[in-house]
C-alpha cells in the first residue's frame, strides 16, 4: 500500500484558523437557522427552560457526536473506540484498523446528519423549544466543521482508497500498482 495523501488539519490549517473558521460558520448557521425556523413560525411563545437544560443540552453534543462517528464502525463488525485526550479534555473516536473510503465517509459524516436531521425536524414538532434545538444544532455545527474538510479530502480521493486512523491525523493510502 501507497500513501496517497496525508492529512492532519493542525498543521495544515492551524489551531487559530480551524477555531476562526468553526465559529464563523456555525455563527453564520445559527442566525440563518434561527431566523428560518422564527419566520415558519411566528407566533410561538418560546418555554423559559433555565439554565441547566441549556446546560446539559450543551454539555451532551460532544459525547453524542463522538458515539455517532464510531457507531457506523461499530455496526459493520469493525473496531473503534471512544477514547479521551491525554493533554487537554477532549474525546475522539479511535480506528485501529485501515477502513474503505466509503465507510470512511459515513462514518465522518454521521453526526453531521444524524444530529443536523433531528435539530431541523424538532422545532416542527415542538416549536416551543426552538431555542434548544438551535443551541444543539449549532454546537454539532461548530463540532462538524473538522468533518466537513475530512469529507471533501476523502470525497477527492480515489474510489479504491483506504484510510488509515493516525495520531497526527489520517492517511489515504492506494493498493500498490507495481
Amino acid at each position: 500500500m501507497n500513501c496517497f495523501k496525508s492529512i492532519n488539519l493542525i498543521r495544515d490549517y492551524g489551531k487559530l484558523r480551524l477555531w476562526f473558521m468553526s465559529c464563523l460558520f456555525s455563527l453564520t448557521y445559527f442566525i440563518v437557522y434561527f431566523m428560518s425556523f422564527s419566520m415558519y413560525h411566528p407566533d410561538t411563545i418560546y418555554i423559559q427552560t433555565g439554565i441547566l437544560p441549556v446546560l446539559f443540552s450543551a454539555i451532551i453534543v460532544l459525547p453524542i457526536h463522538v458515539t455517532l462517528h464510531c457507531l457506523p464502525l461499530w455496526l459493520s463488525g469493525k473496531r473503534a473506540s471512544v477514547a479521551v485526550g491525554d493533554t487537554r479534555f477532549s474525546f475522539y473516536c479511535r480506528i485501529p484498523s485501515v477502513i474503505s473510503r466509503r465507510v470512511a465517509l459515513i462514518t465522518v459524516s454521521m453526526p453531521l446528519f444524524l444530529i443536523t436531521a433531528g435539530a431541523l425536524l424538532g422545532p416542527l414538532f415542538f416549536p416551543q423549544y426552538l431555542h434548544l434545538f438551535a443551541i444543539i444544532s449549532t454546537l454539532n455545527i461548530f463540532l462538524s466543521v473538522k468533518d466537513m474538510i475530512y469529507i471533501q479530502h476523502l470525497w477527492n480521493a480515489p474510489k479504491d482508497s483506504f484510510l488509515e486512523d493516525g495520531n497526527s491525523g489520517f492517511q489515504i493510502i492506494v493498493r500498490r500498482t507495481v
